[in-house]
């Protein structure tokens, strides 16, 4: 498995990663190719609160968008407004070529046979635009481990339904990391892996830490190799993108951390 370029997800380097307006924008993205990343997934939503001039900043960047994020209103099964909700995603990603849209459950399930019917019309809609949906599991949230994602992607029956890999989910899940259920999937069924690292200790409130305690790769408890190993195994071939949440990191400014992010990342890619 080799993997040539390498992606970021540029709300990190904020401050408050809910809160942006253009000057803000401008600045993750620029720092973000500035230290020599390929790609980009963005928050839809940060388009919005940057301004009408914020398409332009990353298509003037030189970045390819490879994703945007995140669906989250899906999990009680189709609806008008999960539907206008995903509509939207898919046109912002349609502008810049993107091919992959977020998804994710941020409370519990009730209804498993329902979210999976939510997640087969995320698909549906992705679908009129040739874009698969990455479904990102949460160890505090409805869909805990890898393996409920997979369950769930499966029960959509949709081919175009992926997995999300979140390295800091993949260590902090019920169980740990699962290589073995993830050597047992088509390849084609993990569309996105998001790199960081966690320390040894879980803290009391995983979001809490999710949100505010991610390490640069390499210097927390991911493996890397086996991560990378079972991916090859089963012919995965990701888009890769750092997601390092980390308040200490961003008092420094986008532009420094921006370049140490992508130079961890690159010393843990095969």
């Amino acid at each position: 498995m080799k993997i040539d370029s390498l992606g970021n997800c540029p709300s990190t380097l904020l401050p408050d990663p809910m809160r942006v307006d253009a000057d803000s924008f401008r600045g993750y993205i620029n720092a973000t190719a500035q230290a020599g990343f390929d790609e980009v997934s963005l928050w839809a939503f940060h388009l919005m609160f940057a301004g009408p001039q914020a398409a332009n900043v990353v298509l003037d960047s030189g970045l390819s968008v490879r994703a945007v994020e995140a669906a989250i209103s899906w999990t009680s099964g189709p609806s008008d407004a999960a539907r206008a909700e995903v509509a939207g995603l898919v046109e912002t990603g349609s502008q810049f070529g993107a091919h992959i849209v977020g998804a994710a459950c941020l409370g519990p399930i009730e209804d498993q046979s329902a979210a999976a019917d939510g997640l087969a019309m995320l698909a549906e809609v992705a679908a009129t635009a040739d874009m698969v949906i990455a479904l990102e599991f949460l160890p505090w949230s409805g869909v805990p481990t890898f393996s409920a994602a997979n369950d769930l992607v499966v029960a959509s029956g949709a081919d175009n339904a992926t997995v999300l890999i979140d390295a800091w989910h993949w260590v902090r899940q019920p169980g740990g990391p699962d290589l073995d259920a993830l050597r047992s999937i088509p390849g084609e069924r993990v569309a996105y892996v998001q790199m960081c690292d966690p320390g040894p200790t879980p803290g009391e409130d995983l979001e809490t830490e999710a949100m505010n305690d991610r390490r640069l790769p390499g210097v927390g408890t991911v493996d890397y190799a086996s991560l990378w190993s079972a991916l090859d195994h089963i012919g995965s071939s990701p888009f890769v993108a750092a997601e390092v949440f980390n308040p200490a990191m961003t008092a420094k400014g986008p532009v420094p951390m921006a370049a140490a992010i992508h130079d961890a990342c690159w010393l843990q890619l095969p």
